[in-house]
């Protein structure tokens, strides 16, 4: 991001990336149903060494999260830009969910 995606792009990217989350836990537990909080988001924001808008950039996935989950998707979070991830994808994000019975 800086170079070739803008903010608004990477809070797009941020979001398919939210949204691959959810379609693999719910591969996992056959019910997003299950998920009773989500505990924390990080993201990983491959940018160039002036751009500063990361928390912009992981508010597409958190956006989501909030909008499916409600108040259980609040979440504490981080990010960090970095300069490479592999295959040159914009961004990364680990998440941590809890899950109930």
């Amino acid at each position: 991001l800086g170079r070739e995606y803008t903010t608004e792009q990477g809070y797009e990217f941020a979001k398919a990336t939210g949204l691959d989350i959810l379609a693999a836990l719910k591969l996992e537990l056959g019910s997003l149903d299950r998920v009773s909080n989500v505990v924390k988001l990080q993201g990983f924001v491959n940018a160039t060494e002036d751009f500063e808008q990361h928390p912009k950039v992981l508010d597409g996935c958190s956006d989501l999260m909030k909008g499916v989950f409600g108040d259980a998707g609040v979440h504490a979070r981080s990010v960090f830009g970095v300069v490479s991830l592999r295959g040159g994808l914009p961004i990364i994000v680990d998440s941590i969910f809890e899950v109930s019975d």
